[in-house]
């Protein structure tokens, strides 16, 4: 016999009698709410009434709640579902758990201790939590219901108790300030109270998903539903919010009519795999946005932030993540501050090692080396490197693929054919994993241009022409002629689009001249070996012969 039916064995006969009538005397009325039990093998009205309710003298009233026959001591019926008043269960508080936490917020106990928060720390009824910036705190209650504290947020845990063994809770928090996500199960049960208290309305819900922001400087509420239903109250009025729906209230004013969420935005930008830093994220301009939250987990329940922040535009960054998987989530917020609905995409970090910086070879210069030094930087705790020079950006004609490379230099030993050449270098760190390519460079070989040949010059009664050899497409020419092998002061200084010049005829004396090639880049050959001719009389006459180099 359990203590509670030995309890009322004691009782004198009438005393029990008494006791019974006014403990069952409570009616039955249409507003009652009720825990509903499912009997299983060898249940009893007693051993029910002992184990879920305040008192075991409370088995008449279910009894007659539940039409049942007048013998209590007899089993009932497996699978018979029994109706138990809310009023008459065991109630007693619980505490909730912090699951999971990052950066840093501190607790506040009602008898004023302070302390820091950690992994599997109990809060109880009455304790204050303190959320600092950039940090998230993630709390389960009894009923396994989850509340997701972002950033910048303070919350007091006005009531935290349970119905026995029923599964109902009532959980009751005030937001003080910030922003709170939560993901509430379904009850078991009319009993069951899950309500956010902010200084300017009250959410109540049954089974939902949901968010709810206070501002801390101007007494307004948001509440934005994702799944279930919510009721908003305030002022003396109440909105039901349904799934896709928000509420804006104001201190002193009932709140606004639910008004429709933005929906997703399209995340069709956002690159599958990140390997620069900062991360970047992408969406497309949603119409109606004025501003976009952007969510980074480590996985797609978000039951813990990584990243939680704002952006004005339509693009997102954040320094630094380990390699790994990640999922974001971006929604619009609205002209009231309403945040619409998530949309979410898993991504990829494989940032790390990061790539060194190119040094040299830049913006598509021109280099005439036909060996060229390529040349780049060395990250922190970085000793081999890996260098790829391909014909073309897609990196699939590969002239050069060196993955062993100690130094930050590298000379190839075969010569470069002329035309387009594409580079690039990853670091490779001590456990042998190479990081992402740097961004590729561009450059062009060009052979340096030869000196022009020169031929004979063409004597004519009043002129003279000088001809070379035509160097190529594209190609200009500089002409000189001076009266000294040294050219201090010359006479016929000229740039030509052809390998030819016609003069007039000059005066008599001794001449020398010299032409040089000009590229499109302006880059110049080395002049051609000197050259001289003399004028005596008419006709003029060359007294050296055509070939002979006066060398300078």
């Amino acid at each position: 016999m359990s203590e509670g039916w030995r309890a009322l064995a004691g009782l004198p006969a009438a005393a029990l009698c008494l006791l019974i009538a006014v403990l069952s005397a409570t009616p039955v009325t249409a507003g009652e709410q009720y825990w509903t039990y499912t009997v299983r093998p060898g249940d009893t009205i007693w051993g029910l009434t002992e184990k879920h309710c305040t008192s075991v003298l409370h088995w008449k009233r279910i009894q007659r709640v539940n039409n049942l026959p007048d013998t209590p001591a007899r089993g009932i019926l497996p699978g018979t579902r029994l109706r138990f008043p809310i009023d008459i269960l065991k109630h007693q508080p619980v505490s909730a758990r912090v699951r999971l936490f990052r950066g840093s917020a501190q607790v506040s106990r009602a008898a004023g201790e302070s302390l820091p928060v950690t992994a599997g720390l109990e809060l109880h009824s009455g304790d204050r939590l303190s959320v600092a910036d950039d940090s998230n705190v993630t709390i389960r209650f009894a009923d396994d219901s989850e509340l997701l504290v972002l950033g910048g947020s303070e919350i007091i845990f006005d009531s935290l108790s349970a119905y026995g063994e029923t599964g109902m809770v009532d959980t009751r928090i005030r937001l003080q300030s910030g922003q709170v996500n939560t993901r509430v199960r379904k009850h078991r049960g009319g009993g069951s109270r899950y309500e956010i208290i902010t200084p300017a309305a009250v959410a109540a819900v049954r089974g939902t998903e949901f968010r709810v922001s206070a501002d801390s400087e101007q007494p307004v509420a948001r509440s934005e539903v994702l799944e279930g239903n919510v009721a908003v109250s305030g002022e003396g009025a109440s909105r039901d919010v349904p799934a896709g729906y928000g509420v804006l209230a104001k201190a002193g004013v009932a709140p606004s009519a639910p008004k429709p969420l933005l929906p997703p935005p399209d995340l069709a930008p956002q690159r599958a795999v990140l390997d620069r830093l900062p991360l970047e994220f992408n969406w497309a301009t949603l119409d109606k946005a004025r501003q976009y939250r952007f969510q980074v987990a480590d996985s797609t329940a978000f039951d813990s932030l990584l990243v939680n922040a704002v952006s004005s535009s339509t693009r997102g960054y954040h320094g630094d993540l380990p390699n790994g998987q990640y999922a974001l989530r971006v929604r619009g917020i609205d002209a009231d501050g309403l945040e619409g609905v998530d949309a979410v995409q898993q991504f990829t970090v494989a940032a790390h090692p990061q790539p060194p910086a190119l040094i040299g070879l830049r913006e598509h210069v021109i280099v005439r080396d036909a060996t060229p030094e390529f040349g780049w930087s060395r990250p922190v705790d970085i000793d081999q490197f890996h260098l790829q020079v391909s014909a073309n950006d897609a990196f699939d004609s590969l002239v050069t693929d060196e993955s062993t490379l100690r130094s930050e230099r590298y000379t190839p030993s075969a010569e470069l054919a002329a035309g387009h050449y594409y580079w690039r270098v990853a670091s490779i760190d001590g456990a042998g994993v190479r990081g992402p390519w740097s961004d590729a460079a561009a450059f062009e070989y060009r052979a340096e241009p030869d000196a022009p040949v020169l031929e004979a010059p063409a004597l004519g009664e009043s002129e003279i022409n000088f001809h070379w050899r035509d160097a190529g497409v594209g190609m200009r020419y500089q002409f000189q002629l001076d009266t000294e092998a040294d050219f201090p002061s010359i006479i016929i200084d000229r740039v030509l689009a052809t390998p030819e010049i016609t003069i007039e005829r000059p005066v008599a004396s001794e001449y020398f001249f010299r032409v040089r090639a000009i590229d499109d880049t302006g880059y110049t050959s080395p002049w051609s070996p000197t050259q001289t001719f003399s004028i005596t009389g008419s006709p003029w006459q060359l007294l050296v012969p055509f070939g002979m180099l006066l060398l300078l």
